[in-house]
């Protein structure tokens, strides 16, 4: 009996609704389209703090616009990734990108309105850059790639697109 009991608890649980959140894969072209802005940037500053409801946690990133390769940008640019500390709360996202001051990467930001802007495609939008064995600068993918073919490659689908 009280394995029957067992058994139907754990159905019961197993078809109960589960929240997540599901981001799609896009293509290398989607990305670039999708992004108001593609920057090489070095990380400067991430502040946590609470969201305006005051429900969750959110990391501002301000980064250090190094070189604009598509849309507009000044010297600096900010945009928000969930999760972060806010005091002495710490809220951690599986899956979410966490930034440390000095990071260097090729981020792909798009707008949302009078909100700061977000990663395009979660993290699909953040391209880790380090410097490769010939001390060259490498975009790190599943293979790395050189930074100056990787901008190349963006900057041939912006043109292409217009």
């Amino acid at each position: 009996m009280r394995l029957v009991v067992l058994v139907l608890l754990i159905y019961t649980l197993l078809a109960a609704p589960a929240s997540a959140v599901t981001v799609a894969p896009l293509t290398f072209e989607q990305l670039v389209n999708q992004s108001a802005a593609v920057v090489l940037g070095r990380v400067v500053d991430v502040r946590g703090d609470f969201t305006d409801d005051r429900r969750a946690i959110q990391s501002v990133v301000t980064v250090e616009v190094l070189r604009g390769i598509k849309g507009r940008s000044g010297g600096t640019l900010a945009f928000t990734v969930p999760g972060g500390r806010a005091g002495r709360y710490l809220n951690v996202i599986p899956g979410a990108p966490v930034f440390a001051r000095g990071d260097l990467a090729v981020f792909f930001v798009s707008s949302r309105g009078a909100r700061l802007p977000v990663t395009t495609g979660f993290t699909q939008g953040i391209f880790r850059v380090q410097r490769g064995a010939a001390n060259q600068m490498v975009v790190m993918q599943k293979a790395p790639v050189l930074l100056t073919v990787f901008e190349a490659n963006i900057r041939a689908m912006v043109d292409a697109a217009r």
